[in-house]
């Protein structure tokens, strides 16, 4: 009779994000999006092959292949060129790729809010809401640096909405990161505007809540995300979010790799 060999999850390369994101996400959401989420063929095989590290990035090239391929990252030169790197970890893609991709998860969350309480929504999902809307029932804020009377430091969230029946607010902010550092992500949003969340309650007398919405750049979500969305004006669902994350990686990876039209 035959040994059973080691199982996919074993493997030093091929199970290495599953072993990662284990003890951090929900698995079974996590992997939802290949069922739920309506992509092309070709994006779902993009995301399952960075999964197993299967794209030919420089590292892999170095360090598997064994070429003399520098193993640096293309861009910035400053760490080794992994998928996580590219997806979740260059100073380079920083200012524009990953905060594209940021905004586009935020954005979805602020068009249910504004839907919710009849405020104008932006026309395109590229568009960038306003600063401030406002009507009886609610005030949104994108984007905005709120003046406190006690300084705190992280005093410029994703997204505020006031709702003034209720006299409730949430402060809700975006983070997009390597998918084995979720947890820990959702852990520092939410101890970050606990400063915030203390002084929007005495100054505008209201009961606020603070609702980091975390997912991994290749769609590990963590088993809080759920009831965090829950918490938030609005119907957004965990696929909408993810669906967007997952393709705005898509996204990063065919243009940092400069991948073939089949991907």
């Amino acid at each position: 009779m035959l040994e059973e060999g080691p199982s996919w999850e074993d493997k030093p390369l091929h199970g290495m994000y599953h072993r990662n994101i284990t003890e951090v996400a929900d698995l079974n959401k996590s992997y939802q999006w290949l069922e739920r989420a309506g992509l092309k063929d070709s994006t779902e095989a993009l995301i399952l092959a960075a999964q197993e590290q299967a794209l030919s990035t420089r590292a892999i090239k170095a360090q598997i292949y064994h070429t003399r391929q520098d193993p640096r990252c293309r861009l910035c030169k400053e760490a080794p060129e992994t998928v996580q790197y590219i997806t979740a970890g260059c100073k380079m893609l920083a200012g524009k790729a990953y905060m594209e991709r940021h905004n586009q998860v935020a954005g979805i969350v602020y068009r249910n809010i504004s839907a919710e309480y009849g405020l104008e929504t932006p026309r395109s999902k590229w568009e960038t809401p306003p600063k401030v809307v406002e009507n009886m029932r609610a005030k949104i804020l994108w984007d905005f640096q709120i003046q406190t009377d006690r300084m705190v430091m992280a005093n410029q969230p994703d997204i505020v909405v006031v709702d003034k029946e209720q006299r409730k607010a949430v402060v809700v902010d975006v983070a997009i990161p390597s998918d084995g550092n979720i947890r820990k992500k959702e852990h520092e949003k939410l101890e970050k505007y606990q400063g915030l969340r203390e002084e929007l309650e005495k100054a505008w007398k209201v009961k606020a809540t603070v609702v980091p919405v975390v997912i991994g750049a290749l769609g590990a979500v963590t088993p809080k995300l759920e009831e965090g969305l829950r918490q938030i004006p609005g119907k957004t669902s965990e696929i909408s979010v993810q669906k967007s994350a997952v393709l705005g990686t898509a996204r990063i990876l065919r243009r940092t790799l400069k991948l073939p039209g089949l991907w």
